[in-house]
């Protein structure tokens, strides 16, 4: 019987002991494996969209309920599930979560029809929410050395963008060698292969003595979060529709209602100490925003290349590799900045390139070379891995060891947040941009086309290829020219958001926070701890 809590401690030289120490670098391999699949399956189905609304012959809204399901479950379960773990035990629970994604994939992959793939997807979402705090909390535990484990969230970072970055390019090749259940039946091996590895490598770990279960935080938690994130998910699609309106505002009272709970109850869903931590606090927020950053951007970017420059899926997955290989590079160099010179400077650098990168685009025409954009993908990649890195550092730093899910849970969150918003809100600014660019008429076009091209380069697109003749390049030539100048100006707005926001991390996380190396084991009483705290 495997023992209630085996959380390794430090050995006060800076070594680690206890179970799960000398093969730690391969738990990570494990839960770095896990996390890529995770987070690929956020953005595989980008380029089988047409062939599933061929091939299971689905309406709009349920392709869409197939793109987004997945995300919703996966928000609204996140801080529930990194709470159970630390109850149930982290390995237990991380095994649980790989047992449920590859089976779901299966179902996925065999799918008879849309509502089958929907459920499917549901459930994929059920098991990457199990595995993605899971894979947090195990780090927090087997990484007790400060170094050592902001290396290793480096490691987790870089997976994260990797599994996001490559998710159109595997999807691409699986989709134009096989057919399209094969997206989703590549993740079954994986998920064996992770079941039998985490089953001999990683040690188990819980809370030694667990407060009570908040059954109604849990629910409000859930059902706020879903609603929410629904709401900008739908508002991002169709607008501020009453639909849009309600369940945004029923979604928020119920996240408020959560706040009053964890504020007055004894034994809260999460522990509201956590966000008294300044550090803490700004580290959530910097990874909304660092998200932000990157959601949005790749919304645009492919349908500036598909729409306007012609690429393929495929070919656009690919134009996406600057931001994967430079997030390899700026998340491992936040391992050695972070000891040395604080989580402060470790964010303020991440979201000032981020930022500054954004300012690369604002110029970017229908016919910018590619080179513009890879350098812009760069700056944003090795921002992201730098901002990413050390939030996650000074968030899992900050949380007990034996409460880390459920700060797991509350980063992976924010991830899933300010993916959300950043689609909803650059997407919609974007589009308004576009409506008043493309407001005047174009000779030859009838008003009816017009208010048709109005709704979105697609659409532009779509209603200039049916013309013939002049008037239809002509409405081609302005619909690049008015999505090119949206581009630009959603650029500018989102580049000086961020570099306010990197002063306003100068400002509010105190100096040198997360510059001290070590841990006792659960961050208590630690240089780390207090550091961290600091007013």
């Amino acid at each position: 019987m495997e023992p209630v809590h085996d959380r390794p401690t430090g050995d006060g030289g800076g070594g680690v002991a206890g179970p799960g120490a000398r093969n730690r670098w391969a738990v990570l391999a494990v839960l770095s494996l896990s996390l890529l699949v995770v987070a690929l399956d956020l953005t595989v189905l980008n380029v089988a969209l047409p062939t599933l609304s061929t091939e299971l012959d689905t309406s709009s809204v349920q392709l869409l309920w197939i793109v987004d399901v997945y995300s919703l479950v996966v928000a609204g379960l996140l801080i529930s599930a990194g709470t159970l773990g630390d109850r149930l035990g982290r390995k237990r629970f991380l095994c649980l979560g790989f047992v449920v994604f590859g089976a779901s994939s299966a179902m996925a992959a065999w799918a008879t029809g849309p509502g089958m793939l929907i459920a499917a997807r549901a459930l994929l979402g059920v098991g990457a929410a199990i595995i993605m705090p899971s894979t947090l909390s195990i780090i927090r535990n087997v990484f007790t050395d400060r170094k050592e484990r902001t290396v290793a969230l480096a490691v987790w970072a870089t997976m994260s963008a990797a599994g996001a970055a490559v998710g159109p390019v595997v999807g691409g090749v699986m989709i134009e060698h096989f057919w399209w259940g094969s997206v989703f039946l590549i993740n079954v091996p994986i998920m064996v292969f992770a079941l039998i590895a985490a089953l001999a490598l990683v040690p188990e770990s819980r809370h030694p003595n667990p407060p009570r279960w908040d059954t109604v935080g849990a629910l409000l938690s859930v059902a706020g979060l879903i609603l929410l994130v629904y709401a900008i998910q739908h508002g991002g699609a169709e607008g501020l529709e009453t639909q849009t309106v309600v369940t945004g505002v029923l979604g928020l009272l119920m996240l408020g209602g959560l706040v009053v709970r964890v504020l007055r109850v004894p034994d809260p869903l999460i522990d509201p100490g956590l966000f008294r931590n300044r550090a803490f606090s700004v580290a959530v927020v910097s990874v909304v925003l660092a998200m932000f950053g990157m959601g949005g951007l790749m919304l645009l970017l492919t349908q500036h290349w598909q729409f306007i420059g012609g690429a393929s899926p495929m070919e656009s997955g690919l134009r996406l590799l600057p931001l994967l290989l430079a997030t390899m590079i700026g998340a491992p160099a936040m391992s050695a900045i972070v000891p040395r010179y604080g989580t402060r400077y470790a964010m303020m650098i991440g979201l000032g390139l981020i930022g500054a990168a954004f300012f690369v685009l604002v110029n970017v025409r229908p016919d910018t070379d590619y080179w513009v954009f890879a350098v812009a993908l760069a700056g944003i990649g090795a921002g992201a891995g730098c901002a990413m890195t050390a939030a996650s550092d000074a968030i899992m730093s900050t949380a007990d060891a034996d409460s880390a899910g459920g700060a797991a849970g509350i980063e992976e969150t924010s991830y899933e947040l300010g993916n959300g918003l950043s689609v909803a809100i650059m997407g919609s600014i974007a589009s308004a941009l576009f409506r008043r660019e493309m407001d005047t008429s174009v000779p030859g076009v009838d008003e009816r086309v017009m208010d048709a091209a109005r709704e979105g380069l697609p659409n532009a697109i779509a209603a200039a290829s049916a013309l013939p003749g002049e008037a239809g390049a002509e409405l081609k030539r302005r619909a690049d020219e008015a999505f090119a100048d949206a581009f630009g100006v959603t650029s500018l707005a989102t580049g000086i958001l961020l570099v306010v926001v990197a002063v306003a991390v100068a400002v509010l996380i105190p100096r040198g926070a997360g510059r001290q190396a070590g841990d006792d084991g659960d961050g208590s009483g630690s240089p780390e701890a207090v550091d961290l705290a600091k007013p």
